[in-house]
């Protein structure tokens, strides 16, 4: 679409960047310029775009971070589901990195319009490239009077020194640019028919060029990509990368966390998960919530099973919902007779019944798989019969629970 269309997806769906023009008239004590700025992005959003595609050869969950469309779903979640609503049960660490960073990027648009745009956006970046060969294209006729109105408003710095000229690697089409122009000489049109009915006017040499003069976008000198200079900066970037990547590896746990139940293997899982937290929202015992360094850096930000907040409902139906929610297949939809997403342990040092001789006996009555049994006066945990629901471990009067919930 990119080769299309350009930049649109930016200018007219991304809804992060509809937020930010929404917000953008909030910066009333910035005035207007008077001195044409150079309008110049900064490349940092390319060498971003490197290291997370290098990075993504670990795991996908890195692009997730900096994804405009995770971004925005999961604080639209902790902002609205959880502040808005009052549901701070809910509300965890993760959440609100999230929703910090999400604040970040409004304020930063109140320094300067689409500054997250056009500066750090790597997915932004990523669909710049065929953008660069937009089939829709700027038109400036020859009416323009170079009065820079146009320059003025463009909320990309798309429009370069010369009001005809268009970066199409920095233009969304947004048509501030058409609206704002005095003379009503901008549009925007598809096609090879308009580039090459203008082609004859690119044979004049660019100094000799006369003001408003009507420019065909497909013929304008396209500045390089990146330079050679830049180009090696980007390949140090990805060594980088790679290099961080044996380093991230050896500070991820071995063991991964407890995942919701019907949760594809471990490695599927976190190539799969997108990072959406549906099945957190969803999840009616408030047991499941976002991971932060609980399974690595590769699992922060994924769900999670934590049975001391709450234990996992194996009834009829409730195991369903958060393979309902998840929209990529993360989760599986499985039979209620075949859950099972741990086996709990009793810490002997912790447990009343075994370091204390006392006879609690909460665990045993919370187990609705008869997996947990007093023996002897001492706890004991079938592994067979354990399905790991947590409930054990959720009602444990012991500070910190005396039993928990291992992964398989």
């Amino acid at each position: 679409g990119s080769w299309v269309f350009g930049r649109a997806f930016c200018g007219w769906i991304c809804p992060l960047g509809t937020i930010l023009d929404w917000i953008r008239p909030l910066a009333f004590w910035q005035k207007r310029p008077t001195v044409h700025p150079t309008n110049r992005n900064s490349r940092v959003r390319f060498y971003l775009l490197v290291i997370l595609l290098t990075a993504s050869f670990l795991s996908l969950q890195f692009i997730g971070w900096f994804d405009p469309l995770v971004i925005f779903n999961r604080a639209a979640s902790a902002l609205i589901h959880d502040l808005v609503l009052f549901d701070l049960s809910n509300l965890r660490l993760v959440p609100f990195i999230v929703s910090f960073i999400f604040l970040i990027i409004l304020t930063l648009e109140l320094y300067k319009p689409r500054f997250w745009c056009r500066n750090i956006c790597p997915f932004g970046a990523l669909i710049s490239l065929p953008a660069r060969f937009s089939r829709l294209n700027r038109r400036v006729s020859n009416v323009c009077t170079y009065c820079g109105e146009c320059r003025n408003v463009c909320p990309m710095g798309a429009i370069g020194a010369e009001p005809h000229d268009t970066r199409y690697m920095d233009c969304t089409f947004c048509l501030e640019c058409e609206a704002a122009c005095p003379n009503e000489g901008i549009h925007f049109e598809f096609g090879q028919t308009a580039s090459q009915k203008w082609q004859k006017d690119f044979l004049v040499k660019k100094e000799e060029r006369v003001p408003g003069g009507f420019y065909s976008a497909s013929a304008q000198t396209r500045d390089p990509i990146m330079t050679r200079r830049q180009a090696i900066e980007t390949l140090i970037t990805g060594g980088i990368g790679l290099a961080a990547a044996p380093a991230i590896a050896l500070i991820t746990p071995r063991n991964s966390p407890v995942r919701p139940p019907g949760a594809l293997p471990e490695a599927r899982f976190l190539q799969t998960c997108i990072l959406c937290q549906e099945c957190v929202r969803i999840c009616p015992s408030k047991t499941l919530r976002p991971a932060f360094l609980e399974g690595g850096v590769t699992s922060i930000g994924t769900p999670i099973l934590t049975p001391r907040q709450g234990a996992c409902s194996f009834v009829a139906g409730c195991p369903q919902l958060c393979a309902q929610a998840c929209p990529v297949g993360a989760i599986r939809p499985i039979a209620v007779a075949d859950m099972k997403v741990g086996i709990a342990r009793v810490d002997h040092k912790a447990c009343l019944a075994w370091d204390q001789g006392e006879k609690c006996l909460v665990c045993v009555e919370a187990c609705l798989s008869d997996a947990a049994k007093s023996i002897n006066g001492r706890i004991i945990i079938d592994a067979e019969k354990c399905t790991g629901c947590g409930r054990c471990e959720s009602g444990c009067p012991v500070a910190g629970s005396a039993i928990r919930v291992y992964p398989l």
